[in-house]
């Protein structure tokens, strides 16, 4: 069994230049206190009726639903299924016909007693980064932009400015618009003391790269302060922006004596790790991709 102790974990929520708020998380609080290891970031889809509601909606079933585990022992993808099943469930109860096409983003991220475990569903992004190593894992986007570079069609640099670079390909939305997004999950088990474990809608992303956020991680502020200058960075963008950030304290009472040899920017190449795994059903057409034919038909005719 491993035990797993975590510092002060931090977050911010900022509402950008967009007139409502699509991005909820949980814990729903800057600097949570006491709470258990488990952390949700969720971003309404732009474009569905009551984004807002389904994010809400997702990341407190999600955080609900841990409350029923014990986290010491270890939490798979059977447990996780469950949750997610859950959290299905409380999107079936919240619909109705003035938000009947919402949906929703969602990553997640928990430590238990064999590990750290997170999934991901849409384009928000959990990073796994080891200060003087490099960005250990970086969740694999559902969206359009992703596939494409995947299939060889553009290129990583083309992908930055895409025109369709919003439009993603799994969210969660209510079971009456189709079969349920599938989740892609991965299980950790080389944590060590120091480790960064970020959560981040994409607004977050269009204003910190994973060089600057590297950076910004391997240097010698707090964790409070490094948190700050992400929220700077990203405080003025076209969309909503949320993050939580959790700092791995000690891993079987093994603590992080002196800081790492920080360098202030450096390589932020992912090394190895294990391949996500899926649970779940087959993932639909999401409405993403739907709008965005629907745009092109529009277009035609």
């Amino acid at each position: 069994m491993m035990e797993i102790r975590l510092r002060q974990p931090h977050s911010f929520v900022q509402l950008g230049r967009r007139s409502n708020q699509e991005d909820a998380r949980f814990p729903d609080c800057d600097a949570p206190q006491d709470c258990r290891p488990a952390f949700v970031v969720c971003d309404g889809v732009g474009g569905c009726d009551k984004g807002e509601v389904a994010s809400r909606t997702v990341a407190d079933a999600i955080g609900g639903a841990m409350e029923d585990y014990d986290l010491s022992a270890p939490f798979g993808v059977r447990d996780f299924s469950h949750v997610l099943d859950y959290a299905y469930g409380a999107l079936d109860r919240m619909a109705s016909p003035a938000n009947a096409g919402m949906a929703t983003t969602m990553t997640f991220v928990c430590f238990h007693g064999a590990g750290v475990f997170t999934a991901h569903i849409g384009d928000s992004r959990i990073y796994h980064v080891r200060p003087g190593v490099g960005i250990m894992h970086r969740s694999e986007d559902h969206s359009l932009v992703s596939a494409l570079v995947h299939s060889g069609n553009i290129t990583p640099q083309q992908a930055v400015n895409h025109p369709q670079s919003n439009v993603i390909t799994r969210c969660m939305s209510a079971s009456a618009r189709g079969a349920r997004a599938e989740a892609s999950t991965l299980q950790i088990k080389d944590v060590e003391p120091g480790d960064y474990f970020f959560l981040a809608t994409d607004g977050v992303q269009h204003g910190v790269d994973d060089e600057a956020l590297y950076r910004i991680l391997c240097s010698q502020r707090s964790d409070k302060d490094k948190m700050a200058e992400i929220a700077s960075l990203c405080a003025r963008g076209s969309d909503n922006s949320t993050a939580t950030l959790v700092c791995v304290d000690s891993v079987d009472g093994a603590t992080l004596s002196a800081p790492h040899d920080m360098p202030g920017s450096g390589a932020t190449e992912p090394i190895d790790t294990p391949d996500e795994v899926v649970v779940e059903t087959s993932a639909p057409r999401k409405r993403g991709v739907a709008a965005y034919i629907s745009d092109i038909i529009n277009k035609l005719f």
